[in-house]
């Protein structure tokens, strides 16, 4: 029961780091994506949801932006090399 009990409040922890990052996105702010220290928690974000919700991107330049770039369709802010995180960051700061 103990077990049940730890792995819920991990899964909660989880939740509550991946909207908080899909918050700041929201805002235009894509600081989780180009930390290299953010928390392992905010780390496991999909990078397409971030793009998704970021304002003046949407869904059909978010994935045509990942493709281009060479990010897999479902790869989180954690798998990220550097090359396509700066390739990301520097795309972004062009669109906007």
């Amino acid at each position: 029961m103990e077990s049940r009990t730890q792995d819920l409040q991990t899964v909660s922890r989880l939740r509550s780091a991946r909207i908080a990052v899909v918050a700041k996105s929201q805002t235009g702010n894509l600081e989780a994506l180009f930390s290299p220290d953010a928390t392992s928690a905010e780390s496991q974000a999909y990078v397409v949801k971030l793009l998704d919700v970021y304002p003046g991107l949407g869904k059909v330049a978010g994935r045509r932006l990942m493709a281009d770039i060479g990010i897999a369709p479902l790869a989180r802010i954690s798998d990220l090399t550097a090359t396509q995180r700066e390739s990301l960051q520097a795309s972004i700061a062009g669109a906007s």
